[in-house]
């Protein structure tokens, strides 16, 4: 059961994170901004969305996919209600 309620929390934790734009995401995963794209870029692909660009940072290229990936792992683990 702890299973299915940890899949719910970290899938909660995405869809906020896609929500965000990919500033606020570099900023609450403390990523440094080199740049911020919004042509594909590789394996990142750009979906069109303003506020969802492909971010630049060292030598990582993020998509905003990711980026919502990466922050809804980090809640997880950071956050009052996970894991189960």
């Amino acid at each position: 059961m702890s299973h299915q309620i940890n899949d719910m929390i970290l899938e909660r934790h995405y869809e906020d994170g896609l929500e965000m734009s990919t500033q606020q995401l570099a900023k609450a995963l403390d990523l440094d901004i080199d740049a911020l794209g919004t042509k594909p870029f590789a394996d990142c692909p750009y979906d069109g969305d303003e506020n969802h660009k492909i971010l630049f940072t060292g030598y990582d290229i993020f998509s905003h996919d990711e980026l919502a990936s990466k922050y809804a792992n980090k809640c997880f683990e950071e956050g009052p209600d996970g894991p189960a």
